[in-house]
């Protein structure tokens, strides 16, 4: 019984002075550099939630995840620049498309299994790079999509880095409890079941098809809304911000926090941005000890750092 109630425990105390603690940092640590650093953790957070929801809950592999993050940057970006959208009917339009490109992407998904996926997905990453850079009519090429407005709540403009922090978190915390009620609902249950064994989630009546092409989908468009609010933070977007290397580091990310955790995506966005800036100068080697990082982690923790299937053995086994 003490291992059952355990994890409730633990989450009921931990995550509430977690968020406590961040949203009394910026009163505390007032140094531009540093909320700057904490705004990218929750951009890249929410990317990984997605993420994290596609591999570590349905055991989909996808390596196009960078995609639809530009996806939902230049739905927004556009949108506000040339259409005169505001930022949150801009948000929306992102999400929604973002979430029909993770339905025709995931279609693919029926028919192919493992390696072949990560193929196409990297594929179709590839040709959206691509084609943004090329297109100068519409998305002005490798110049990218300059003077995207700062969004507003409620009628106050967010332009300091502490506003953004603060909507940033908003974000993250929202994309957290949307994926953790998904997660425990019919659909969790049957990601699990696929990710576990399909066949065996087939015989026992579960549409693996149409919860492979939504949970797929789910992923995706938290990327897309990740992207939206790059967007508006950064105010402008290029090609190059949507790289092969960006989904290659959301995966480390996810992989280093621990497949199938949720809190563990947002823990490695946190370690794997700060040791991105805490190794900038030595930028030509970075990547290299990012990987090294990674190694290191998963040699001490072969399923990440809170890799779903870890902690259950750890309470399992009684652990503290």
């Amino acid at each position: 019984m003490a291992a059952q109630t355990r994890p409730w425990r633990w989450q009921f105390l931990f995550y509430p002075l977690i968020l406590v603690g961040l949203l009394i940092l910026p009163l505390v640590v007032t140094n531009e550099y540093v909320l700057r650093i904490m705004i990218m953790i929750w951009i890249y957070s929410v990317a990984c939630l997605g993420y994290n929801f596609i591999m570590g809950f349905t055991g989909l592999l996808q390596f196009g995840h960078a995609a639809f993050y530009g996806i939902g940057a230049y739905t927004t970006g556009l949108l506000m620049t040339e259409l005169g959208f505001s930022f949150w009917p801009a948000l929306a339009a992102a999400a929604a498309v973002t979430f029909i490109f993770g339905i025709l992407m995931g279609l693919p998904a029926l028919r192919l299994r493992g390696d072949y996926i990560c193929l196409v997905t990297l594929a179709f990453g590839e040709i959206f790079r691509v084609t943004m850079q090329g297109w100068q009519s519409f998305t002005h090429g490798q110049m990218g999509i300059v003077g995207i407005a700062p969004p507003s709540v409620f009628g106050f403009r967010i332009v300091s880095n502490f506003h953004f922090y603060y909507l940033g978190l908003a974000f993250v915390v929202t994309s957290f409890l949307f994926l953790t009620y998904v997660a425990n609902s019919k659909i969790g249950r049957a990601a699990t079941a696929i990710r576990e064994d399909e066949l065996a989630a087939t015989c026992l009546g579960v549409n693996t098809a149409y919860y492979k092409v939504l949970c797929f989908s789910i992923g995706c468009t938290l990327a897309g809304v990740a992207g939206s609010f790059l967007a508006v933070f950064l105010s402008t977007i290029a090609p190059s911000n949507f790289t092969l290397g960006e989904t290659v580091l959301m995966c480390i990310m996810v992989i280093v926090g621990g497949l199938g955790s949720l809190p563990g995506s947002i823990l490695g966005a946190a370690c794997l941005i700060f040791a991105t800036e805490f190794f900038r100068q030595v930028y030509e080697y970075r990547l290299l000890i990012i990987g090294l990082i990674m190694v290191f982690v998963l040699l001490w923790h072969p399923q990440g750092i809170m890799g779903i299937r870890a902690w259950q053995r750890h309470e399992a086994e009684g652990g503290d």
